[in-house]
């Protein structure tokens, strides 16, 4: 990012109230701002990294950017006006509008970017304004008009205050959503659908959303998140936006139930969530309290509830700058971590096509990627800034790229082709249509960003024959997996929004060159049949170090995918390791196992080094040993197996003499043991040792009983 020593203004002439224009025929709109949205198009121009500065004391409207960001990259960016131009609303739309749900800190509902988008709850509102204070008299009148316990919640609810006061009235504050002290909701509102093409003499227009071109898009929120001081229990006193699980289940009961009363909410955005860890600038890690954490029973059961009736929830991957592939628990976010067909996770990507530095990613658990630094948006005009001034901020997060991705969700159920489209389909549509970018192929299941449209065949409106295949089990690309282990496979495989139309995925394995079949017919090992997931298992045979599993053709890396199975337990000579003695690392000599090698001098007194492998299940073993040899190692370097009888499981210890001036980067033979579970000991001497010794590594390998 670069920053300016002068400004940088920008113009655009208030004009007389424009007609607002259909999405085909005007793409393009008028608001003051949209030159700033590199998110929406992409123009190899800096936009502003800061707060633009409005200046409308004279005719000619403009502002300033104190700082601008670098260049984009171009084409970098969702494709937003091919995407308006590609959309077409369905038919019903005006008597069934799309309704985004927010899950945040509530919507300032009278800014003037987001008023006309904001849901009017047809329970409540009247359409009548008697008194004309621009306040329909169904949300003032102390009514609960559709019986669901929550006064005058026209444009959703407040789950932060208690629903009904102690004497039985029902509380006037819990049916008001109203975004006056944080901020975050109202810019996850604009970001989704700021209303476009809004120039008036009275108004610049401020941006446009990405659902903010039609009409029957429209948002409700829940207020769930609010400044909070008792987030880290060991930190005190630390003030961060953050949400409840208690507020946020009971906002998605809320929105489920309206789902069941007939309005049609077609996505929840949860542009937060919560890991029982937070990376704070990469200093410290601080545990978070319970009451914030959301893999909960009840969140579990929530998120099936909303799978079964149809309801995308689209999750921000976090801001933690770490994978949240569930290899580390602790680094898991939710509800971004819900396996669900219905959750959709999104990272962060700059400008420059390239993860944002702050976002959160995974291979295995982030769907795909979308705008998510520099974002200009909307905040609340009060208390934050007058309401004669800008009321738009610049700001970065995942929580900006799940609006975007929300945003497109609207657009897609809106659209008259894709409007029939159920959540599982929609989220296939996503992984299959979006851009390619390389930064993403290793940090998300799609390898791309969100694409609206393009003329290539992708994009989620103008997607045609965009094959998406890959494997999402088992989630990792090397494993360990011992003998008579069962690994169940399953590779996802889709053509835009449809399932693949293959009768089955064929893996080969070798050595062997044995075949595994998956299949897609809800039969064995496949759970449902005809979702497009093909499913097959395979049990680790003895006989061999590692099996290698590839086939499957890999679309988003171009090539055949490949996964490694060790079907042994290795210890190198740094993990469950411990030594008595003088050990030194080194590389100097070829062939070692890993990242180097230690050796011991044949000088007394004695030396030992010890691996401890952890054996899971009792059994037979074959210890193998490996080092990279020279001329001036021992020919007769001691190691000690500390076995088990495989009668009475008494300590029966072997010492094997090993040559290390040859066979070296090589695994050899020191026996077949019998090892009860726990963990093991094998161990290295210097005793009696005619040159030096070299601990590199160790494998036990599993065999059938003799």
């Amino acid at each position: 990012m670069s920053s300016l020593s002068s400004s940088v203004s920008k113009f655009i002439l208030i004009a007389s109230a424009a007609s607002v224009s259909t999405i085909n025929a005007q793409p393009i709109s008028n608001d003051l701002f949209q030159a700033e949205q590199w998110g929406l198009q992409a123009n190899n121009t800096s936009t502003c990294a800061e707060r633009p500065e409005v200046d409308s004391s004279n005719s000619t409207v403009t502002y300033t950017c104190d700082s601008i960001t670098d260049p984009s990259v171009s084409d970098v960016d969702i494709n937003a006006p091919e995407g308006w131009a590609a959309y077409s609303p369905a038919l019903n739309l005006s008597q069934q509008e799309v309704v985004i749900a927010l899950i945040d800190t509530g919507i300032d509902y009278t800014h003037p970017d987001l008023a006309a988008k904001i849901w009017m709850n047809p329970g409540e509102a009247t359409g009548v304004d008697v008194n004309n204070n621009g306040v329909d008299d169904g949300c003032e009148d102390n009514i609960d008009g559709d019986n669901n316990g929550y006064l005058n919640d026209c444009h959703g609810v407040n789950t932060l205050v208690n629903r009904v006061h102690s004497n039985g009235a029902l509380n006037p504050a819990a049916g008001d959503p109203i975004d006056d002290t944080v901020g975050h909701g109202t810019n996850m509102a604009g970001v989704m659908i700021a209303q476009a093409n809004n120039l008036s003499s009275q108004y610049h227009g401020g941006i446009v959303g990405v659902a903010g071109w039609e009409p029957n898009i429209k948002i409700a929120t829940c207020k769930a998140g609010q400044m909070e001081t008792d987030v880290f229990p060991y930190i005190p006193n630390v003030a961060i936006p953050a949400a409840k699980e208690k507020a946020i289940t009971e906002c998605t009961r809320y929105f489920y139930n309206l789902k069941q009363a007939g309005i049609n909410v077609v996505v929840i955005n949860s542009s937060g969530g919560m890991s029982q860890h937070i990376n704070v600038h990469n200093l410290m890690y601080p545990l978070v309290a319970t009451p914030y954490l959301l893999n909960t029973p009840e969140m579990y059961m929530l998120i099936d509830l909303l799978e079964s009736a149809g309801i995308m929830v689209v999750a921000s991957a976090g801001n933690n700058s770490w994978s949240i592939d569930q290899v580390t628990h602790e680094r898991a976010y939710f509800p971004a971590s819900f396996t669900n067909k219905n959750v959709i996770s999104v990272a962060g990507i700059n400008n420059q096509g390239e993860l944002w530095s702050g976002s959160s990613y995974g291979r295995w658990s982030v769907d795909l990627a979308a705008p998510g630094q520099d974002i200009l948006s909307t905040v609340p005009t009060v208390p934050f800034f007058d309401a004669s001034n800008s009321d738009f901020i610049v700001t970065h997060g995942t929580s900006q790229s799940a609006a975007y991705v929300s945003g497109a969700v609207a657009l897609i159920r809106a659209n008259a082709s894709t409007s029939h489209l159920d959540a599982a389909a929609v989220r296939r549509l996503l992984l299959s249509s979006g851009k390619p970018l390389p930064a993403l192929a290793d940090k998300t299941v799609s390898g791309s960003m969100l694409r609206l449209a393009d003329n290539n065949g992708s994009g989620a409106l103008t997607c045609n024959d965009q094959i998406f295949r890959r494997r999402q089990s088992p989630a990792a690309n090397s494993m360990i997996a011992l003998p008579g282990e069962v690994i169940k496979l399953e590779v996802e495989s889709y053509n835009c929004a449809e399932i693949s139309t293959e009768s089955q995925i064929n893996v080969t394995v070798s050595p062997g060159n044995s075949l595994i079949s998956l299949y897609d017919n809800g039969q064995g090992d496949d759970e449902t049949a005809a979702d497009g997931v093909y499913s097959g298992s395979w049990t680790v045979p003895y006989g061999e170090f590692e099996y290698l599993l590839s086939g499957n053709f890999d679309t988003v890396k171009g090539s055949i995918d490949e996964l490694l199975i060790q079907a042994s337990l290795i210890e190198d000579n740094t993990d469950n390791t411990d030594w008595i003695g003088k050990w030194w690392p080194s590389i100097y000599r070829s062939g070692f196992y890993g990242n180097n090698y230690r050796y011991a001098t044949n000088k007394d007194p004695e030396k030992i080094f010890t691996w401890s492998p952890t054996v899971q299940q009792a059994g037979y073993y074959r210890v193998y040993a490996r080092w990279p040899d020279s001329n001036n190692f021992a020919t007769n370097a001691l190691f000690r197996i500390h076995a088990q009888s495989d009668v009475d499981g008494s300590t029966v210890i072997t010492e094997s003499a090993q040559d290390q001036t040859s066979a070296g980067d090589q695994w050899n033979n020191l026996g077949l043991y019998w090892f009860s579970a726990g963990t093991k000991t094998i161990q290295l001497s210097n005793l009696h040792a005619d040159g030096t010794v070299v601990a590199d590594a160790i494998q036990l390998v599993p065999e059938q009983t003799p």
